[in-house]
């Protein structure tokens, strides 16, 4: 209290003593909790593991560029450039991506790929030519989840019943196949109905020469398409991909790939389609509100306040 006399000398050194050894008593105190929560967390993983775990190293944001260009594929950001797409929509789902189809296995780097990045998945690839020597070796390897389909499904007596394929079972189903407009609508006809609703159908290199040039037909004039492509097209959520802009090195790309696929940046091959299949049917019929109510006064929809 205020009027409490002023302590002794050799009070006030026994006083200093005491708060002293009280201070170093908690932080001896503090540092043995904190060794024994240590010690208490080590021992438990040395009882699960036997060995201290050390986490895998983060994944890179663009895996599936990093995996193109280990297994060398035309997929590649210098090639095609097709990770780029892929990397957008694929990035945050193939940890749940259970089936994967790929029309074309050529020498099987795609699938390589599609193997690391897909790593829940079943991997089916189609080809009427056998992979053989070390393409046929490195598949075996991979035999766990990849599946090989030596067949040529453009066959009209084959189906993909025939060869145990269901309706809405596929997850991703990609066209990489002989790249001519009548192979690309076939396989659509065929392989769309086992694509589940949410999925995604993709043609690769849809290109400008000849049998193959399905340019002229998916984006210049669709009305050369059959009937049944076009249904597919106009019913579920369908774009046109130009995966060269951007391309780093295009005029070397038009050196390697020739005049007969590429001439520039609007004549080339590195074209795609892309489907996602719809959950729901579109509304009917269709609603337009261009040169109708979009950017008119009359148009714009006065809010109520609710959030619906």
């Amino acid at each position: 209290t205020l009027n409490s006399p002023p302590p002794e000398r050799g009070q006030l050194k026994i006083t200093n003593s005491i708060k002293l050894l009280f201070a170093l008593a908690c932080t001896a105190g503090v540092l043995i909790n904190y060794n024994n929560a240590i010690m208490e967390e080590a021992g438990a993983c040395t009882r699960s593991t036997n060995k201290l775990e050390i986490p895998p190293p983060k994944e890179s944001h663009n895996y599936i560029e990093e995996l193109m260009y280990k297994y060398k594929s035309d997929k590649s950001r210098d090639d095609h450039s097709y990770v780029k797409l892929y990397n957008m929509i694929f990035a945050n789902i193939r940890h749940s991506v259970t089936n994967i189809t790929e029309i074309g296995i050529s020498h099987g780097q795609s699938i390589q790929a599609w193997f690391r990045y897909f790593p829940h998945a079943e991997i089916h690839g189609f080809d009427k030519y056998p992979p053989k020597g070390v393409v046929q070796n490195n598949l075996d390897l991979l035999k766990e989840r990849v599946h090989t389909h030596i067949v040529d499904i453009l066959q009209q007596n084959i189906t993909m019943a025939d060869l145990g394929f269901i309706p809405e079972s596929m997850d991703i189903i990609i066209d990489d196949g002989p790249h001519s407009a009548s192979s690309q609508e076939t396989f659509l006809q065929k392989l769309f109905p086992c694509l589940k609703p949410g999925g995604y159908y993709i043609i690769e290199d849809i290109g400008i020469t000849g049998r193959g040039n399905g340019v002229s037909k998916f984006h210049d004039d669709p009305s050369k398409l059959q009937q049944a492509t076009r249904d597919i097209l106009e019913g579920h959520d369908t774009i046109w991909v130009d995966t060269a802009i951007g391309h780093r090195a295009w005029e070397e790309w038009l050196r390697r790939v020739g005049s007969k696929w590429a001439r520039d940046t609007t004549h080339h091959n590195s074209y795609m389609v892309v489907i996602q299949k719809r959950t729901d049917p579109l509304r009917e019929p269709y609603q337009m509100h261009y040169n109708d109510a979009a950017m008119r006064v009359e148009g714009v929809v006065v809010e109520d306040g609710s959030d619906t």
